[in-house]
């Protein structure tokens, strides 16, 4: 029933549920449930913040909220170790703001990207306890920081660790460990981010100060619009406990955003809904520059204040920043794939390359060859320090594993990760990434196919199947928006906008549907006028003509 043969992106097609095929919207809709397990009335479609589990199931749980709350109740200093990117600047922020609006006394730190890089470094520990902090608190790092976490443990300093990434054989000796990836824990599926791990502990710590009868008025709700930026900028998979958090940080953010995150929504001039997407072309990217090319405490002073006019000056700078990012990233892609030159394995480095955006020149690589890739700069004093991003069908945290014996230290989760290159083994690093990507695409699905939730006729391309569709919001990782196949449609005109963006008209002789494509430049002369073609992609609202019109967002399509 699918068409054989590869589309112009050289995927192939398979249903992801089983056979669907729908020439009105209500069939569609109802094979679309049925094949996903759901009924009109499922929890899914409804997310509720009191579904969240009890945060003391986590593994250290009960431990560390007491430790924090006998904090909060007797006045000791607390520090905040913090990470550079979108999920530990968010981490850090609610931990900060909400700590402070307890009475809490509360510091923080956060690695510079280049000098010190992710993870928590013995000297800022020192540093920490030197000032007089009793208890530290990391977000989206320390599982592997084993130095640091021993450190503390020498001075005193209890330390609890909130992390998300991929432990090593060995724990830390830290004074608890909140990480869902833990083999004895799991909580949540182990699909959390680190700024929702320290979520998690609010709540914790939140309600053994209520059975002290000191419960603070702060409401941690406030928290959910930064928790839900987190999540979709770190690519976490948007179902169950993220679901629901995501869900509610997305309603907060279009309703009532925290100060910096108002600020960051005027300056990247977003008015319409914020959703998933909004957040991860729009806000993520501007968050992450701080860090990227500079320094992510202003990131975090953003996230952080409640002042109107310092927020607007701090967004203002990442929005100037994030132009920055953009260029350098550019250039730092084309340079990498000029030095790969074709090469099999996409592994590179280079001295003058910018250590903020290898990144991202690592994840424009693997979507552009889809498998992963890691892109590498070099230190100032020597080492070559590695980022790995990841494609369909492969988990980069696993990878790193399997390169273990050539790295310093690293850390990563499914879709991206990073470490240090032991010196002089590089191309140690090279052979055995060859090797563990090739065992994972040999054992994993093929990550060149392209699921297909159903076959549809331009009939059921009804505005009434676009509104339940958008009932599957937020989509993202492990929620994916549903993929149509529409078959033999004829090209009937094409309008080119600015962007890359051109409009379709599509028709099957008999009815039309606009088609909208964006990356236009990658379909070649696939998508003339005059030409037949099966179409994929997302049947959407088609909000700039309003009334009731629905367009087809096409992803991929097949030539007749």
């Amino acid at each position: 029933m699918l068409p054989e043969g590869n589309t112009v992106k050289g995927r192939k097609l398979a249903w992801r549920n089983g056979s669907l095929v729908a020439d009105d919207p209500v069939t569609a809709w109802d094979g679309l449930l049925a094949a996903r397990g759901l009924s009109e009335a499922d929890p899914f479609f409804s997310p509720k913040l009191a579904d969240l589990p009890d945060p003391f199931v986590m593994a250290d749980m009960s431990k560390a909220a007491a430790r924090v709350s006998d904090a909060v109740v007797n006045g000791e200093s607390i520090h905040i170790f913090g990470d550079f990117d979108a999920d530990g600047v968010n981490g850090t922020a609610i931990l900060v703001e909400s700590l402070q609006a307890a009475g809490a006394n509360v510091t923080f730190s956060i690695p510079h990207r280049a000098d010190d890089g992710h993870g928590i470094g013995v000297e800022p520990v020192q540093q920490a306890f030197a000032a007089g902090t009793q208890l530290g608190i990391s977000v989206d790092t320390g599982t592997t920081c084993f130095d640091a976490c021993d450190e503390a443990t020498r001075l005193g300093l209890d330390l609890i660790v909130s992390d998300h990434h991929l432990p090593e054989a060995s724990l830390p000796g830290c004074f608890a460990l909140l990480n869902p990836a833990r083999s004895d824990c799991g909580f949540g599926d182990r699909r959390l981010c680190g700024t929702g791990v320290a979520f998690f502990l609010l709540m914790a710590v939140w309600k053994l100060l209520g059975e002290k009868g000191q419960r603070p008025a702060f409401d941690l709700r406030l928290l959910l619009d930064r928790v839900a930026v987190a999540t979709i900028a770190d690519v976490m998979d948007l179902i169950g406990v993220n679901r629901i958090l995501v869900y509610h940080g997305l309603k907060k953010l279009n309703t009532d955003p925290s100060t910096g995150m108002r600020a960051l929504l005027n300056v990247a001039k977003v008015k319409k809904e914020v959703t998933a997407e909004t957040v991860g072309f729009y806000i993520a990217p501007r968050i992450n520059a701080a860090g990227r090319l500079q320094h992510g405490e202003a990131a975090m002073r953003l996230l952080s204040t409640s002042d109107a006019a310092e927020a607007a000056k701090l967004a203002a700078e990442l929005d100037e920043t994030n132009k920055q990012r953009r260029q350098v990233e550019a250039e730092v892609f084309k340079q990498a794939e000029a030095k790969l030159g074709g090469a099999k394995v996409l592994a590179v480095y280079d001295e003058a390359w910018h250590a903020g955006v290898v990144g991202l020149a690592a994840g424009r690589l693997a979507r552009k060859h889809g498998k992963p890739a890691a892109v590498a700069f070099v230190t100032p004093d020597g080492a070559v320090r590695a980022s790995l991003r990841g494609s369909p069908g492969y988990h980069v945290g696993d990878l790193l594993n399997a390169c273990g014996e050539h790295l310093d230290g690293f850390g990563g989760h499914a879709g991206a990760g990073g470490g240090t290159i032991k010196s002089g083994q590089w191309d140690g690093f090279v052979a055995a990434f060859e090797k563990a990507v090739d065992e994972q695409e040999e054992h994993g699905a093929d990550h060149m196919l392209l699921p297909v939730d159903g076959l549809l006729g331009l009939t059921a391309m009804h505005i009434a199947l676009a509104e339940r569709l958008s009932r599957f919001n937020p989509l993202g990782r492990g929620n994916p928006a549903c993929t149509w196949l529409v078959n033999d449609l004829h090209i009937a005109d094409r309008r080119d906008l600015k962007g890359g963006v051109c409009r379709l008209k599509l028709t099957d002789g008999s009815s039309w549907i606009d088609g909208i494509v964006f990356g236009a430049n990658g379909f070649g002369d696939a998508i003339q006028p005059g030409l037949t073609v099966s179409v994929l992609g997302q049947l959407q609202k088609d909000e700039w003509r309003g009334n009731g019109a629905v367009q087809f967002v096409i992803e991929d399509l097949i030539p007749a």
